[in-house]
């Protein structure tokens, strides 16, 4: 459950980077090329739609998508307050998510 958390993380986490604002405010010195953008946002929703094959296969279709709006809703949550608080933090949770996520 909590790989799918720390995915579905990683996920918004891509698409938010993908984003030319967000991307300035995460990685302040770097300026982000056309085709890292588009690379980042294409793994978003891969990792993305990865998420909802594993809700779905762990809990049934329709237990499964309303683990995902779930899941969703609390990343979304968790990211909007990492960008205006501590936006730079934002890979180094993604990587403390997926480790812990593979660990337990």
């Amino acid at each position: 459950m909590l790989i799918n958390f720390a995915l579905a993380y990683l996920a918004c986490a891509f698409l938010c980077i993908a984003m030319k604002r967000h991307s300035e405010q995460i990685f302040p010195r770097k300026k982000m090329s056309p085709t890292a953008l588009r690379l980042l946002t294409t793994a978003g929703w891969l990792l993305m739609l990865v998420v909802v094959v594993l809700c779905t296969t762990q809990l049934g279709i329709s237990t499964g998508l309303a683990l995902f709006a779930g899941l969703l809703s609390a990343v979304v949550f968790m990211l909007a307050l990492l960008l205006n608080y501590a936006a730079r933090w934002i890979p180094a949770v993604g990587l403390v998510l997926v480790a812990v996520g593979l660990i337990i």
